[in-house]
C-alpha cells in the first residue's frame, strides 16, 4: 500500500478520537475521576492513597516512580541497560515487585528485568531478577483489567493509550482507583444524594486467577491473584473481603487495612485457646495464614527429612490437616488439591517446619493436633 499523508493524517485523528474516548464506560456511564471523589470525601480518599492500588500502574517522564511516604522504598533505577527515559510506566513497586514498559508501551520480558524489593521474612534486599525469558526481550501490554481504571482492550490494531503500540487498549485512569470499584460515578458527583456509587464489594474481579472452582499452583506455592478462589475453599466462604479488610486501607506498612483479631477470629472464635506453653508473637495468621502464596521471591526450608517453600503472601485457606495420607497440591504441582466438598487443607510442613527446622512431619502433625 502506498503511504499517503492525507490517509496517514486521518488514520492518527481517528486514533486519538478513540484514545480520547475513555470517559464512557462500556455500559455507557461516564467516569468523573478520582480527584472528583476528594471534595466529599477527603479521609477516605488520603487514606487510599497509603495503599498500592492507586499505585499500580505509574507513568513515569525521565524519573522513578513516587510512593507514599513511610512504605515502598520504591525503585531506585530501571532494568539494567536502560535509563528512565527508556521507560513509560512502571508496574507495580509498592510492595513486592515492579515491572516495567518501554517508550512504546511493551513490558521489557528476560534477564534482570523485574526489581524484587527487599522482603524481611526472607533476608533478602531488593534484587533483580528474571521475567517471562520466553518472551524476550518484551510482550505486549493487555493487564490493564486489573492495573487501571476504566480499562477498554482493544488489541494490537488499537486504539493504543497515550498512541503506544505495546498498550492494547485505553483507560481513564492508570492504577486502580475510586471507580475501579465504585463503578463510573459521574452521575454521582452531578447528584449526590440522588446516584449512589456502587458499593458491592468487587475484589473478585482482580484476586482471582481463571476459574474460581481451582486454585492455582506452581513450584509448590500457591500463585498470586489466588484469595477469592482460596477464600471459597476455606471454612470461611460465607464471609467477605471486609470481614477482616478496610478496603480503603492497606495491610501492608502498618497502615491500618487489617481489622486485627479481636473483630475477626475472635468475634466467632472467642473460646479458642492456644494449648502451648511458648506463643510470644503467635497470632492466628501465624499458622492459619502461612506464607504458601508467591508473588515475587521464595525461599527453601529445610526441615529434618524434607523441604518446604516458604512464600512471600499469605494463603487464606485456614484449615489444617494433620492427616498424613493428605496432599497439599495436585500431583502435578499445577493446583490445589480440593476434598470431595471442594475444600481445600494446609499440611503441617508449610505451617510448622517452615519455622520449626529442626523437627519432623510427625513431629509437626502431633504438635498441631493439641495445639487447641
Amino acid at each position: 500500500m502506498n503511504w499517503h499523508p492525507r490517509r496517514h493524517l486521518h488514520r492518527y485523528l481517528l486514533a486519538a478520537l478513540l484514545s480520547a474516548i475513555t470517559s464512557t464506560s462500556a455500559s455507557g456511564l461516564e467516569f468523573a475521576g478520582s480527584k472528583s471523589c476528594k471534595s466529599c470525601h477527603l479521609e477516605i480518599y488520603n487514606q487510599y492513597l497509603q495503599t498500592g492500588h492507586p499505585h499500580k500502574l505509574q507513568r513515569v517522564r525521565g524519573a522513578p516512580p513516587v510512593y507514599p511516604s513511610k512504605t515502598s522504598a520504591g525503585v531506585p533505577h530501571p532494568p539494567p541497560g536502560h535509563s528512565w527515559k527508556d521507560i513509560s510506566y512502571v508496574i507495580g513497586g509498592f510492595s513486592w515487585k515492579a515491572r516495567f514498559m518501554d517508550q512504546q508501551g511493551y513490558i521489557l520480558t528476560g534477564d534482570q528485568t523485574q526489581y524484587n524489593l527487599s522482603s524481611s521474612p526472607h533476608a533478602k534486599d531488593a534484587h533483580w531478577v528474571a521475567y517471562d525469558v520466553g518472551n524476550s526481550p518484551r510482550k505486549p501490554y493487555t493487564c490493564g483489567a486489573c492495573h487501571t481504571t476504566g480499562w477498554t482492550p482493544s488489541g494490537e490494531t488499537g486504539p493504543h493509550q497515550d498512541g503506544l503500540p505495546g498498550i492494547h487498549g485505553t483507560w481513564v485512569e492508570p492504577g486502580v482507583t475510586c471507580e475501579a470499584c465504585h463503578g463510573p460515578s459521574a452521575a454521582h458527583v452531578a447528584a449526590p444524594t440522588k446516584v449512589k456509587p456502587v458499593t458491592k464489594e468487587t475484589c473478585r474481579s482482580c484476586h482471582a486467577r481463571g476459574e474460581t472452582t481451582t486454585i492455582d499452583a506452581s513450584g509448590g506455592l500457591i500463585k498470586h491473584h489466588e484469595q477469592f478462589e482460596t477464600l471459597l475453599a476455606s471454612p470461611h466462604s460465607s464471609l467477605v473481603c471486609g470481614s477482616c479488610h478496610k478496603p480503603h486501607q492497606s495491610t501492608r506498612y502498618q497502615t491500618g487495612g487489617y481489622k486485627g483479631e479481636d473483630t475477626t477470629c475472635r468475634t466467632c472464635h472467642r473460646n479458642t485457646q492456644i494449648k502451648l506453653k511458648t506463643k510470644t508473637g503467635m497470632a492466628c495468621q501465624t499458622c492459619h495464614m502461612p506464607r504458601a502464596v508467591k508473588s515475587a521471591l521464595s525461599t527453601p526450608a529445610v526441615y529434618r527429612g524434607g523441604t518446604v517453600p516458604v512464600g512471600d503472601l499469605r494463603t487464606h485457606i485456614f484449615s489444617i490437616s494433620t492427616d498424613p495420607n493428605w496432599k497439599m497440591f495436585t500431583d502435578d504441582g499445577k493446583f490445589v488439591r480440593l476434598d470431595d466438598n471442594r475444600k481445600a487443607h494446609l499440611t503441617v510442613d508449610y505451617v510448622c517446619l517452615s519455622c520449626h527446622t529442626s523437627q519432623d512431619m510427625p513431629w509437626a502433625r502431633n504438635e498441631a493436633r493439641r495445639i487447641h
